[in-house]
């Protein structure tokens, strides 16, 4: 590859849903979740059924389908299903207490020289200053949602358009870590990730990935 080749950069990204497949110029690339997953650090579901898995997951999608749309200022509220309609409210609820002010929501991003692609669930500024916020409609925040967020903070990191297309460097800088717990009755709870080992523990896990990924390729050899 031509030096010109190599600072053109990455030119778009493709994402499947339904396999949760990234790929950046038809290259398959793991995902956030995907790495973290890999080094065992997803919360095990092992002992939660099928059902109430799928359950959680469908609700997930509303909930975060209403939220983008609220942020954007064409939310229908008779389309939220009513089971989602207090995670939802929780949401406008902490945009407005905090004065948080949405930029982007389900942003694709991409790493070119850690290889890995991730959607943050939201992008804004909070006081004047960048903020990337993980949204979770759950009971429990895990501890990992900071890693998570490390990944969607890593200096470097080219953006798509909402499901894809063509990537640019992002025009973001240092952007601060929020979990943001939406809850069943309305309410709401913020989690700070302010823990400055995130980012080296997240590239941690990617060397991890791809260490095993060379161990696995060297012994089919």
């Amino acid at each position: 590859m031509s030096d010109a080749a190599e600072d053109a950069g990455p030119t778009a990204l493709d994402f499947e849903p339904e396999s949760h497949t990234y790929r950046v110029d038809g290259l398959v690339v793991p995902s956030v979740t995907q790495l973290l997953d890999d080094a065992g650090l997803t919360p095990d579901y092992k002992f939660i059924s099928r059902q109430v898995l799928a359950h959680a997951r469908a609700r997930g999608i509303h909930v975060d389908a209403c939220c983008d749309l609220l942020d954007e200022g064409d939310l229908d509220w008779a389309s939220v299903h009513p089971e989602a309609v207090p995670y939802v409210e929780a949401w406008a609820c902490f945009c407005a207490d905090y004065g948080y002010e949405p930029a982007a929501g389900q942003v694709p991003l991409y790493h070119p020289q850690y290889g890995y692609a991730g959607t943050a669930d939201s992008i804004g500024t909070l006081n004047g200053s960048w903020v990337v916020v993980e949204r979770k409609a759950t009971t429990k925040m895990a501890a990992t949602y900071g890693l998570q967020t490390a990944g969607y903070a890593q200096p470097g990191l080219w953006v798509a358009p909402r499901g894809g297309g063509r990537l640019e460097p992002v025009n973001w800088h240092a952007p601060a870590r929020l979990g943001v717990q939406l809850k069943r009755d309305g309410s709401y709870v913020v989690v700070p990730y302010e823990d400055s080992e995130d980012l080296a523990a997240f590239l941690g896990v990617v060397a991890l990935y791809r260490w095993r990924a060379l161990s696995r390729h060297v012994a089919r050899r």
